[in-house]
């Protein structure tokens, strides 16, 4: 039998009991887990990683349109500032409030008028724009300090203007509370007042030194009385309108809490001062035309 051909086995079934030799039959297969595999420690922390970083983005580019649309509404109020040009502005508002004020206040030495409710009303119209001007040109000069800008061309233009709009800003002010006639109140009422009183007695003056040879030759002791007694309150009126103007001197420097003001820092102070010596010479020559006049 060796010699001979074995019989061939038929062929197995697959999962036929009677496998290789030394194998029993096997039971059925366990059933297949359809749940997948539980993710390791390093794909949590990935998957983590990636989701905060989305949060963040979507917060960063939230908050950057947020802060355009704030800047577009509140403009950077810390980017350069052209304090020449705004200086120019707040100047060119300043002088045409001064130059509405100083028109409606000619009335009453220019016309001899006296100024009414509706001219006080105007005059504080122009006086609250004065009031919002001297404030700007306040916080233009603290900016410059800030900036360490004290010896600027700025600042050495804005400081004499900011003088003189304070006084323009005073004279109407005070008129505003003081608003009896004739002499009310403020700086250019009572300049222009005593100017104007100065000049009708000067040309009072003229008039009687011109006449005075005719007088003196005429020896009438009553005219010479009369004349005598002119030209004494005419020099009356000269010191009368000195003193006045030496006033407003005064009022001017001490509302600005500045002594040692210049005419260049104040121009009113030119004419104050020049009419103030035109009265002191007029009392002067007052007295020596009084002396013509022997009693």
């Amino acid at each position: 039998m060796s010699d001979e051909q074995k019989p061939a086995l038929p062929p197995r079934r697959l999962g036929a009991p009677g496998g290789a030799v030394g194998t029993g039959p096997k039971g059925p297969r366990p059933a297949r887990s359809l749940q997948p595999p539980p993710p390791s420690g390093g794909s949590l922390a990935l998957r983590k990683a990636l989701m905060l970083g989305i949060i963040f983005a979507c917060l960063g580019l939230g908050g950057a349109i947020a802060w355009k649309i704030w800047r577009i509404g509140h403009p950077n109020t810390k980017e350069a500032r052209d304090v020449g040009k705004e200086f120019d502005g707040i100047k060119d508002r300043s002088k045409d409030a001064s130059k509405a004020i100083f028109a409606i206040e000619t009335k009453v030495w220019g016309k001899g008028e006296e100024l009414k409710p509706e001219d006080f009303a105007a005059i504080k119209a122009e006086h609250a724009k004065l009031v919002a001007c001297e404030d700007e040109l306040r916080k233009l000069l603290d900016l410059l300090r800030v900036k360490n800008l004290e010896d600027s061309l700025e600042k050495q233009q804005i400081l004499p203007f900011w003088l003189q709009a304070r006084v323009w800003l005073n004279d109407a002010g005070d008129l505003l509370e003081n608003q009896k006639p004739p002499e009310y109140g403020g700086l250019n009422v009572p300049m222009f007042l005593a100017t104007d009183r100065i000049r009708k007695a000067q040309d009072q003056l003229k008039e009687i030194n011109t006449l005075k040879d005719e007088i003196i030759k005429r020896n009438d002791p009553a005219e010479i009385k009369t004349t005598r007694k002119k030209i004494s309150e005419l020099r009356d009126s000269f010191r009368a309108q000195a003193t006045r103007l030496q006033e407003l001197d005064k009022y001017v420097a001490d509302t600005l809490s500045r002594p040692d003001l210049t005419s260049k820092e104040v121009m009113e102070l030119d004419q104050l001062r020049d009419e103030a010596n035109k009265a002191s010479m007029a009392v002067r020559a007052s007295g020596d035309l009084l002396k013509a006049f022997p009693e």
